[in-house]
């Protein structure tokens, strides 16, 4: 009768470490997550700066193409007014067909 007392014990520690092993696998998953949403959350945030500086190096660019475009028109009116009527011209000729 000893001898089916000796392998209880055995059991017993195997089934402990398995259980053991399935809450330090559930605490390692659970650390990769927050890991991975740390992660996920600076790289959200470095996209989102990043998209703000091209947005305003953009929008600053079309301010300075808007003033030269200005300034153009100003010192040269005549020859503005023709180009545009030749853009004009040619968009209706090739929109028409």
């Amino acid at each position: 009768m000893a001898d089916s007392s000796e392998p209880k014990p055995d059991i017993e520690a195997i089934t402990d470490g398995i259980a053991a092993l399935k809450r330090d696998l559930a605490a390692l998953v659970e650390d990769v997550k927050r890991g991975a949403i740390s992660s996920a959350t600076g790289a959200a945030a470095q996209f989102g700066d990043e998209a703000a500086d091209i947005y305003s190096q953009l929008a600053a660019q079309g301010a300075r193409s808007a003033r030269i475009l200005a300034r153009q028109v100003e010192e040269q009116p005549v020859a503005s007014l023709l180009i545009a009527f030749a853009i004009g011209f040619l968009g209706s000729r090739l929109l028409s067909r």
